[in-house]
């Protein structure tokens, strides 16, 4: 009888640990789905900020030094500080003319993974 109730006993925790590692993994995984940044879904907002950004600017809003065809390059600024504080750190210690062509790249339409790239390229060989 001792023997009957021991290994019905350890029948339970066994099932009981493969249940608890089971629900362990599940929110592991979900934990990793959530915490991922989708590159793709990133870009997309980025430019949708871009749009709401230059519908709201008007022409006399607008400074000297940004321009007015196209997104600005205070939104520009804005926007890559927002989502990418480290490459905004980086751009920030560029040259103005190292920072001028990343924003021409930018309004040419590149994706923010190229101009993220651009930007350690530049910062590493000044």
């Amino acid at each position: 009888m001792a023997t009957r109730y021991a290994r019905i006993t350890c029948e339970f925790y066994i099932f009981l640990k493969f249940k608890v590692f089971a629900l362990f993994a599940m929110l592991l995984f979900a934990q990793f789905t959530v915490a991922e940044e989708d590159p793709y879904l990133s870009a997309i907002s980025s430019e949708a900020e871009k749009v709401e950004s230059t519908e709201t600017t008007t022409g006399s809003e607008v400074d000297d030094e940004d321009v007015v065809d196209g997104p600005s390059l205070k939104a520009f600024e804005e926007d890559l500080k927002a989502s990418y504080m480290g490459s905004f750190t980086f751009y920030k210690k560029l040259p103005r003319r190292s920072r001028e062509e990343v924003f021409e790249e930018y309004k040419g339409g590149a994706s923010i993974d190229e101009i993220r790239k651009k930007i350690m390229d530049r910062f590493l060989n000044q």
